[in-house]
């Protein structure tokens, strides 16, 4: 006659079995949240990377800032320009002149201009551009590598500009980089055109 043996290794045997699954599924899991955080994390720090080497390589150089018709000694509101020669530079990419921002805080004011190629709502003054000499680059409505141009605008604050007063002029960039550039008025103007900077 043959006996049978009460033995519960089977039981447990399944019940290992089932936390293992358990334990592999949670792993998977894991390691799918790990990966897609992962992913974002590289791509979120390439397009940063590619913003901070645009604003990097992005630099405007202006060469000279003057006024046209100051010889009554002062810049008046809606009467003179104001004109600055401007290139790219040293191995900065090219720039699209209607996303070129252009702010002139005077000592008793500001105003902000844009390109007059795009549309503007409300006061916002515009400004012009010239090419005097145009690079082997050269696209209309670029300031690419080797151009040279002129940009000119109206001043238009209220209080004039007199003799012996400081401005800055700051061009701005979609990317979002500035350059500051300090203007004086000479003690005396006399001349048809002033130069303010250099």
């Amino acid at each position: 006659m043959v006996t049978y043996k009460n033995s519960k290794k089977g039981a447990q045997g399944i019940g290992t079995l089932i936390i293992f699954i358990a334990m592999i599924l949670v792993a998977a899991v894991a390691a799918g949240v790990l990966i897609q955080t992962a992913s974002s994390l590289q791509s979120k720090s390439l397009d940063v990377g590619r913003q901070t080497q645009e604003r990097l390589t992005t630099d405007i150089e202006v060469i000279q800032v003057f006024a046209n018709d100051a010889n009554d000694g002062e810049i008046t509101n809606g009467v003179d320009n104001i004109t600055f020669v401007l290139r790219l530079g040293s191995g900065s990419t090219a720039i699209k002149l209607s996303d070129l921002l252009i702010r002139f805080d005077a000592p008793e004011g500001s105003q902000s201009l844009t390109s007059n190629v795009s549309l503007t709502k409300g006061n916002t003054a515009q400004y012009g551009v010239d090419y005097k000499i145009s690079g082997s680059g050269h696209q209309a409505g670029y300031l690419s590598t080797g151009d040279l141009a002129e940009v000119s605008f109206t001043y238009n604050v209220a209080d004039p500009i007199v003799e012996g007063e400081t401005a800055t002029l700051r061009l701005i960039t979609k990317n979002g980089a500035v350059k500051p550039i300090q203007i004086t008025t000479p003690s005396a103007m006399t001349e048809k055109i002033v130069y303010l900077y250099p």
